[in-house]
């Protein structure tokens, strides 16, 4: 069963899963630009990593930063690759949506999933980083309802994205019950209409036996009775003709 048969509450899941494919392939772009401009300067990008280093605590993610500070460029490459197999997935995704394809969308529902999470685990290790290393908190709130909104609007819609396969598969399933019952009608017609001929068949059958053989008499040998049949109006009739033994 279905969580949701809209997409925001105003949209077709269908429309809906359209345009979150769209969205999430222009995230897809928009990284790719960033990863681009990254590898263009990878200088600068370490020089920026090792501020982070001397100046910020990281927590339990100094390894992780150390290690893309060897070679940003290497690990720009891998996350370009990645974003560009995710684009194509989302555009599977869209035309998927479009006709009603529930195997060219199951991709993306995994791995937009496992994509949340990530940018789950990455947000919330922000907001540990951020804690460690400001005294505002304001700030601290403000910068978690943001991040606790905008991670909830996308799983949001995800759950949209997900439910429309199984959408699909309800009408499917709907169509294909309507289409069985509407058969049986027509078979449950049909059984009556040829049962009905039948009987009618048989009364006539039945009355053109009664009317036939009404005014039959059996053949008899009867001394000096000769019997003469004679045929009105495609009825039989048997008349006893006395010929002989008998005079007025």
């Amino acid at each position: 069963m279905a969580w949701v048969y809209s997409c925001c509450f105003w949209f077709s899941l269908r429309l809906g899963g359209i345009l979150i494919g769209i969205f999430s392939a222009i995230q897809g772009i928009i990284l790719l630009i960033v990863c681009g401009v990254g590898c263009s300067e990878p200088e600068k990008i370490k020089q920026k990593i090792a501020v982070w280093i001397n100046d910020v605590n990281l927590i339990y993610t100094k390894d992780y930063v150390e290690t893309l500070q060897t070679d940003p460029k290497k690990a720009l490459g891998i996350i370009i690759v990645l974003t560009c197999i995710y684009i194509i997935i989302c555009l599977l995704y869209v035309y998927g949506a479009y006709k009603c394809n529930n195997v060219l969308m199951v991709v993306y529902i995994l791995v937009e999933l496992v994509r949340l999470i990530a940018l789950t685990t990455f947000v919330t290790t922000m907001l540990l980083m951020l804690k460690q290393n400001t005294m505002d908190i304001g700030l601290l709130i403000a910068v978690s309802v943001v991040g606790g909104f905008v991670l909830l609007g996308m799983f949001y819609m995800w759950v949209c994205a997900a439910n429309l396969p199984i959408v699909i598969n309800e009408k499917k399933h709907d169509e294909q019950a309507a289409t069985i019952a509407k058969l049986h009608q027509l078979l449950n017609a049909n059984k009556a209409k040829t049962t009905g001929l039948d009987d009618t068949s048989r009364l006539v059958n039945n009355e053109y036996s009664y009317h036939n053989n009404v005014f039959v008499v059996s053949n008899k040998n009867i001394p000096g009775v000769k019997d003469m049949r004679q045929t009105v109006r495609g009825f039989r009739i048997s008349v006893p003709y006395y010929s002989s033994g008998f005079n007025n």
